[in-house]
Formats: C-alpha cells, structure tokens, sequence
C-alpha cells in the first residue's frame, strides 16, 4: 500500500508536474507583461460635478438670491450630496455650484442621470431671465492624452479641418474614449450698426434683428401629395456668402427705394474678440484631449496613437507642427521599464546580501524564486484583471525583499539539517514541512493586515489603494507555495554539501555570529538593564513620531509643473495676456523648459486626476510647461517661484507643483456666517496675518477683488412720458455694449459662420460713452440721450460671493514657500490666530492640508489599529498561547524608533505610504519573532530545556535566517529609495529603515522578555497538563 504523503513529500515525489506547472505559470507571466492592462494611476471615481446657471443682467448678490439659494435647496434635498463640501460662487450673471458626493457613493453614473433630470424640471422654477442651467459631470475626467495642432500661417479654420481628420483617424482605435478640442475660434459675419443712419429710416436694431432673424429662419416647406407621389418642398436660403448679407434689403421707402444693409452698418466677415485662446510655445493651436475608455491598455493605446500620429504628420504641411503636452502612455510606460530596471538591482542586491553569509549556489537558489514569483504573479494579474500602475507596481517592489525570505529560511535549516548528517532527500522535505506553518502565519500576517483599509477608507484614498491588499497578497501566497513546493527540489538539486566550518580566512558569517553572541550574553546578564533600553527607545520613538513633518500625500514626480495667474476681477483679456506672454517668454528662454502651452482666458483639461481645472475668465491664464525631467522641474520651481511669484503688480502667479494632495491651497480658513460686514471684516484680519508671515506667499480670499460697475437709475417721469422702459434701455445698451446678437447662420458645407448684430463701441468704449448713447424713442423716429432719462452712477460690488453648505464663506488662502511643511505652518496660523477674536455669528473651520489630514488620518488610525488586532488573533492562533502572542504583539512597537529615525535620516514627511510600510514593517516583525519563539518553544518541548537556556539558544540559532531575511527586506526596497519618487520613497524608507533597527533589538530584547516573562513557566504548563488528565 502506497504510504500517504504531505504536500511537500507530494511535490517533490512529483517534481517533473511542479517543474512543468512553474514554467508554464513562468511564460505565461513573461507574456502577460507587454499584454496587460497599465495605467498610471488606478481607475478613480471622481465625485464631483459642476452646475452652472446663467442669469444675464444680475449682479452677485441678486444672483445670490434668485438663483444660487433655491439651486442650493434643490440640491441639498439629494442624500447623496455632501453638503459641507458643496460651495458655489457667483458672479455677475452667473453662478458655478461645486457639488461634491458621499465617499460611499459608486454608481456616480446613476446619479447625475436622475440629477440632470431632476435640474432640467427643476429650472422653471427660477426666474425667467435664467437663460440655462447645465449639469458638467465630467468635471474629474482626467486626459490620457492632449495633444496641441499649431501653426504661425495657418487660419483656425484650416486646423480644425485637419484637426476632424485626425479625431476620425483615432476613433478607429477601440480603447480610445471622449475626444474634445478646445481653443478654436469660429469666424464670424459681423454687422457693425450705424444708429445716426438707423435712425434716418426710423429703423431700430432691435427691428433690424428681427428682420435679419425671419430671413435666416430655416423650418419646412411642406410637401406635395397626392396618390402618384409624394414631394417634399424646400426654400432656398438667403444667406450664403457675405455678399447675400450685405444685399439684404432691410428697409424700402415711400419712393420705392430699397435699403439695404451695408447702407446701414459695415459687414465683415472676421474673427471676433476673443475671450480665451490657447499657444504652445507662441503659437496659435488648437488643444486635442483624449481620454481612455475605463479598463482599456493605455500602453497598447499609446502605441497605436503613435502609429497613427506618425501617418498623419507625413499628409501635414511643413508649416501645420502637434506637440504632445501630456502623455499618459509615456509615463506608464516609463514606470514598467524603471520598475524592470528595479527588479533587476533587487535581485542582484538580494544575491550579493546572501553572498554575505553564503555560498553562490544557496544564494542563487533563494534569489532564483524572486524572478519565478514575480512573473508568476504578473500572469495572475492579468488573468484576475489586475492592471499594472503606480500601487501594483508598488506592492511588487515592496514584496522583492520578501519574497526571498521563505526561501532563507527553509535554504538555512535545510543546510543545518545536512550538516548533522541527515540525507539530502529528507532533509529537503523535513525543512519545509518544519516550517511551513511558521511561514504561512507570517505570510498570512504580512498580506491579510493591509485588508482593512479597503473596509476603512473612503473616496478617493479607497480607490487608490484597491488593488494594494490584492496584489501583496497574491505575491507573498505565489512566494509561499514556491517556497514550500519548488525550493525543497531545487536545494536537494543544487546544494549538495553543508556548510563548512572552520575553515580558515575570514568569514562574515562567523563574525557576526561572534560579536553577536558576546552581545547576548552581555544583554542576559543584565536582563533589566536591557529591557529598560528597549523601552526607552520605544518612548524615544514615540516622542520622534509626534516631531515628524506630516504630508499625507506628497508631490507627483512629473516633468511638468503649471503656472496659475490671477488679476483682478474686471481685467481685461489684453491686459492678462500681456503679463501671460512676459512670462512664458521669461520661460521658454530657459534651456531646462522643453515648451509652454498658455491658457488665456481659459484652463486646462484636467491632466493629473488630483489637479482639478479652475474657473477661468479674462482675468485669469494657465501655463502648462513641460521640462526636462523630474530633476529639472525641481530646480525651475524653486528658482522661478522665489523670483517671480510678486513681480507683476496687481497679478498673482502661482507656481505649482502637481500634487496627490486634493487640497486646492495647502492653508485655508473658512470663515463662514450670515453677516457678510462680519466676515470680511475679520478676513481682513485673517488676510492680514497670513501675509505678514514669511512662510506663506499669494494670501488671498475667494471672495475677489471688487469689481467696478455702472448702475444706470431711470428718471421714472422722464422716461415715463417718452415711453421708455427698462426693457427698452437694457435692450439697446446690450446690443450695443454686448458681445452681439446671432441672428442667422451662413453654412459652408459643415463649416458654420453666424451671423452677429453688433456695435462699433461693442469691443471698445469708455464709461463715458454710456450717457451720450442714443436711445429710440417714438419706434425708433427719434431719440434721446441715456443721460436725460437716466442717471449713470458708479457702483462698487462684490466680483464674487462664495456659500458653502448654503451659508456665506469667505476662505482665506494661501500657498507655501518652497519646502515649507503645511502642518507645521498651520500650527503656528492656529497659535497666532488665537489672538482675533471671533465676531458673534461667525465661525471658523479650517480647509487645506489639515482638513485632509483631519478626514483620513482618523481612518488611518482605525485600519491600522485594526490590522494589529488581525496580527495578534493570527499569532494566538499560531501559538495557542495568549501570553506569547501578546509578547510578540507587544514587540510590534518596536517598530516606532525605527520608522522614526528612518523618516528622520532621509528627509521625507511622513506620509500615508509611511503607514503601509509600518503594516509592512508589522509583519516581518511577527514572522522574524515567530521563527525565534517557535524554536525555543520547540526546544521545551523535545529537548526539555528550560526557558533560559532555550531562548538563549533558540536567539543563537535563529539569528543567521532572521538577519538574512531581514537584510533581504530592507535590500529589496532599496530602489525604491534610490529613486526618490515623492509617493513610494518614505514606505521604502520605513521598511529598510525600520527592518533593520527593529532586527536589533528582536534580536536582543525579545530573547530577555521571553526569559523574564516566562520563568517558571514549565512547572505551569506541566501542572496545566496534568490537570487536563484528571
């Protein structure tokens, strides 16, 4: 009869199907790499959206209280709504609510269907001079791709045909999603009034509007019918070519003379004034964003934008040139090729540490199962659907030192084993049987804890950290059954011999084992002395802890940076784009700066997913400035930001950096209540601090600048008596001081050209102008001047009113000078701030930083509170013995000086990454104390040793797997460190750090708690057992 056999027998008895299993797993992992889905970032519900009403002829405070309250009523009767994140502001005859959704919320696609539907009912119920009321719900749609069309010759025009060949080109291409262009600007057919002459024939340029409007009204003809047919009746249009416009016969008179309308204004066919308007690198062009479909390959997208890209540049003239801005692609791509690069260094660390104590063929074997368990692990990815970005590619290096630790310490004990004469064969099987289950609670200690974070975490941060729980436990459970399945064979195939001892020359092996074996015999020795050590340095960590510079989510690390200018409310487009123009200039003459994209007028799609777009306007222009490299964008924002962040008067410049942060300014202080003299009186005071405080630059509040207006107040007798409304005034005053009224359209094929009533003062007048303007009187058979029906006053009002939560807010906000903590200087803001007091009715609560740290640190505590309690039931499960599981337990804490001293060395905030390595750090502490206890545990029982003497033994034998392993840790993060990214580099820092130190102190005080904790501990247990048997 066949004996049974154990996995581990099985496995080797069967090592031709594990073989075989493992390099298919292999190969299927090497294809999956070039073939899986990668992304830079994973798939993040953005839970925010724009609604945007438009009230033409109101002032902020009117649009406040006709529009902006009963929308913010209406929206906060949804329970999906965040109130306290939802903040509108408006503006002259307009308003933009920011509305912000519950964390809990997925199906964000469900919802503004119900939302929009709900709005479009809803706006009846608003005043009829509400034009629109639109719903933006792809306000966090982030661009995979934005590509610039520029030209010097070119007209608009002729880009925007070749820029509609180039998007049905790429709509071929399956993964690509929305494509949007953006800085085009439409010709126009203007008709420039001359009122002297209007007047001449009684006409009105309201009358002439409508004239123009029925001539440019296209409806259907009808059609004729009868049993034989049926024929459709089609007009003619009257509009084809300027030409058609300027012949169009507005008025005949009594002689029968026909007027036409270029007998009465100028008609000419031009661009009009434009508001906003975008240049890459001084050039006009027009801006391409393309966003990928959800769960595609961006990589394999890339490529087939780039084939594609490169057929179209050979059909573009030599004077039509496409920049890439942005390239999601690029950037992904670039990440699997370092973290390729990575790998290889782990590995060639992880051997040279192992060479250390060992020789080349047990280095080799343990470092083999690195490569094997990693490609492995990328087939599952693929076949689980489990893309590769920033957090898996994470959770890969991270685990490249951990990997190899299963292997360490079977490879270790397998050599022990052959060393005291046991056969290779069973020594192989009894290594890994032995520790199989010390392993699997290790391993299970490591992967299950990062767990609650899925459960705790909210929003955004949920979604970033996903696929981090997954992708390390699958990695550590493929290095588990590598270790317990595949190494058995390959040691008892490769190493044949034990290791030798004695020999002479020098040994790094045997010298560490020397010194540390002085070390331990001086700490049992003294046993109080050493345990006092180990717990000052634990209150030493603590205190460290609480000195740190927090950044929960740091810097991007991008060859890109943007620069943000604002003017006062009321600036003209000339005026921004002169100041936009010196300074992109200032910059582009910098060798380090590979091109500028200026925003005029406009912003920017969002290309970062934390880098929301700002409300833009005339006042305000955006630069994107792409660099060198990551170094580069460093260095230019360190120098450009100290020099020209105040050297244009009245203008703000802004020099940011791309952050993960969600923060819009790192300081914020809301001031919110009823009474807006209160609020601003007291931001005033806020404003005031914050920019006498040489930490802070650009304070500023959200309310704006005010902004200076022209209140025109009818004489009520007067205009009463030649029939003069209000209407009639704002009627005439539009169209004369407006932007123009359309009123027909000229089509050229597809290519549409409006046609635009306008005056000659609309794009250029002076506020003196108003009172002399003509008004008509009697249907327009006469006038009179604005000034003798009306008084021209001006006004002074506010050129914004922000509400959060429905209620008035004013935030005072303000950036940092480079390499200033935002925590830090927040909690200086608070002490000074102390000193104002609070008016009745007005409250203070803070944004920025501190608020983002207040929301997620809670919930960073909570996962990670409850990931120790995960690893202390996994310990009690392991040993059966709550007092050993609390001893291991409570060495965790060890951990903090370590993790401390790290952050502290290397310069870095401490971070949420940091708090994944802790988890990390966590869970090679319980595996390093579980080998240790297990051993001395298992020398009580079969060698009935006592406590002392098996410790100390057990500390002896075990220190060679746990410094090994250890070393394999902290080595294995090194590239991490080495490639400083602002998001991985403190987790790396903590891991390596923290590994290391806490290894010391494993290695000496836990031996001596275990000695005093647990003397006189046989005769208990054998009193227990005894017991058991009555």
């Amino acid at each position: 009869m066949e004996k049974k056999r154990n996995i581990v027998e099985w496995a080797m008895h069967y090592r031709q199907i594990v073989i075989l299993i493992v390099c298919c797993l292999v190969a299927f992992g090497i294809y999956s790499l070039p073939n899986m889905r990668k992304n830079e970032f994973p798939d993040f519900t953005i839970r925010q959206g724009m609604v945007v009403a438009v009230a033409p002829g109101n002032t902020a405070e009117e649009m406040i209280e006709q529009v902006t309250k009963p929308l913010e009523n209406y929206i906060f009767s949804y329970k999906e709504v965040k109130k306290e994140k939802t903040f509108s502001s408006s503006r002259d005859g307009i308003v933009y609510i920011q509305v912000e959704l519950n964390d809990d919320l997925n199906n964000k696609d469900e919802f503004w269907s119900k939302f929009k539907h709900g709005i479009a009912t809803f706006k009846s119920n608003l005043p009829s001079n509400v034009l629109a009321v639109q719903v933006l719900d792809d306000f966090g749609d982030t661009s995979a791709l934005l590509i610039t069309m520029e030209s010097k010759d070119k007209t608009y025009r002729e880009l925007k045909e070749y820029m509609d060949d180039l998007q049905d080109r790429l709509r071929r291409i399956s993964s690509i999603g929305r494509m949007t262009v953006s800085g085009l600007q439409n010709e126009q057919i203007a008709v420039y009034l001359d009122n002297e002459k209007l007047s001449q024939y009684g006409l009105t340029e309201q009358t002439l509007a409508v004239n123009l409007f029925s001539k440019g009204f296209i409806t259907s003809g009808g059609r004729v019918q009868n049993p034989a047919y049926i024929l459709p009746v089609h007009v003619e249009k009257s509009f084809n070519t300027v030409y058609d416009v300027q012949e169009q016969i507005v008025y005949t008179d009594p002689s029968g003379h026909n007027i036409r309308l270029k007998d009465v204004a100028r008609v000419v066919k031009e661009y009009p004034h434009a508001d906003s308007y975008i240049t890459n690198n001084g050039k006009k062009c027009l801006l391409l964003s393309v966003e990928m479909k959800k769960g595609q390959n961006i990589v394999k997208m890339g490529e087939q934008i780039n084939q594609t890209l490169e057929e179209f540049k050979k059909e573009l003239p030599s004077e039509v040139n496409m920049f890439r801005i942005t390239d999601q692609s690029e950037v992904v791509g670039d990440s699997v090729n370092n973290f390729l690069k990575e790998l290889l260094i782990a590995i060639v660390a992880v051997v040279i540490v192992v060479m250390l104590l060992l020789p080349m063929r047990v280095a080799l074997v343990a470092a083999s199962t690195i490569p094997i368990t990693i490609f492995i692990s990328l087939g599952l990815f693929y076949a689980f659907g489990l893309e590769l970005n920033t957090v898996t590619l994470a959770a890969l290096i991270v685990t490249l030192g951990m990997i190899v630790d299963n292997s360490i310490v079977i490879i270790d004990n397998y050599l022990e084993k052959i060393g005291e004469g046991m056969s290779r064969w069973h020594a192989s099987i009894q290594s890994s049987t032995h520790f199989f289950r010390s392993i699997f609670s290790a391993t299970l200690a490591i992967s299950i804890t990062f767990f609650p974070f899925l459960f705790i975490m909210t929003g955004m941060f949920h979604d970033f950290l996903l696929s981090f729980p997954w992708a390390i436990t699958l990695i550590l459970s493929i290095s588990l059954l590598v270790a317990s399945l595949l190494v058995p064979f390959m040691q008892f195939w490769f190493i044949r011999k034990p290791l030798q001892t004695g020999k002479k020359g020098f040994s790094f092996l045997d010298m560490l084992q020397k010194y540390y074996n002085k070390l331990l015999d001086i700490c049992f020795k003294h046993p109080y002395y050493t345990v006092i050590t180990g717990l000052t340095f634990i209150v030493v960590g603590i205190i460290l802890m609480g000195k740190l510079p927090q950044n929960l989510m740091p810097t991007a690390d991008r060859n890109q940076f943007a620069v943000e200018i604002y003017l006062p409310t009321g600036t003209t487009i000339e005026k921004t784009s002169a100041i936009a123009d010196t300074l992109e200039n200032i910059l582009r003459a910098d060798d380090r700066v590979v091109s500028v994209t200026s925003f005029t007028g406009c912003a920017s799609p969002r290309f970062h997913t934390a880098y929301a777009p700002q409300i833009a306007g005339p006042n305000y222009a955006q630069f994107i400035v792409n660099t060198k490299g990551n170094k580069e964008t460093v260095e230019l924002l360190d120098e450009y930001a100290a020099k020209y962040t105040d050297a244009f008067p009245e203008a703000l410049i802004r020099f940011k950096q791309l952050s993960y942060s969600q923060s819009v300014y790192p300081i914020e202080l809301r001031l919110s209540g009823s009474n807006l003299d209160s609020l601003k009186c007291t931001a005033d005071k806020y404003l005031s601090l914050l920019r006498s405080m040489p930490e802070t630059e650009l304070a500023q509040t959200n309310f704006s600048n005010p902004q200076t207006t022209a209140r025109i107040v009818l004489k009520e007798d007067e205009a009463a008596r030649l029939g003069i409304t209000n209407a009639t005034v704002e009627a005439t005053l539009a169209m004369r001081y407006g932007s123009g009224v359309q009123v027909a359209n000229v089509w050229e094929g597809d290519y549409n050209i409006p046609i635009v009533l306008k005056s000659n003062k609309a794009d250029s007048a002076h506020y003196n102008d108003i009172e002399n303007e003509l008004i008509p009187v009697a249907g327009g058979l006469s006038s009179v001047p604005l000034r003798q029906i009306a008084s021209i006053e001006p006004s002074t009002e506010d050129g914004q009113l922000v509400r959060r939560n429905g209620i008035y807010t004013i935030t005072v906000m303000s950036d940092l000078r480079r390499g200033e903590n935002a925590m830090e200087i927040t909690a200086k803001i608070q002490e000074k701030i102390k000193e104002i007091p609070l008016p009745q009715g007005v409250t203070l609560t803070y944004g920025g930083d501190l608020e983002q740290n207040n929301e997620q640190n809670p919930l960073i505590m909570g996962a990670l509170a409850i990931a120790a309690v995960m690893i202390l039931f996994i310990l009690i499960a392991h040993f059966h013995r709550l007092s050993i599981a609390l001893l291991i337990f409570g060495s965790m804490t060890f951990c903090v000086f370590g993790t401390a001293i790290g952050v502290l060395i290397q310069g870095v905030d401490f971070s949420m990454t940091c708090t994944l390595g802790i988890i990390s750090l966590m869970g090679i502490i319980v595996r390093n104390g579980i080998i240790m206890i297990d051993y001395a545990e298992e020398l009580r029982s079969t060698e009935h040793l006592c406590v002392r003497d098996a410790i100390y033994h057990s500390a002896r034998r075990r220190m060679r797997p746990i410094f090994l392993t250890s070393a394999a840790a902290s080595m294995g993060v090194i590239p991490m460190i080495l490639g400083k990214s602002g998001l991985w580099m403190p987790m790396g820092t903590v891991i390596c750090y923290g590994t290391l130190i806490t290894m010391i102190f494993l290695l000496t005080v836990l031996p001596v708690l275990y000695m005093l904790l647990f003397r006189g501990s046989t005769r208990k247990r054998a009193a227990s057992a005894q017991l058991e048997l009555e």
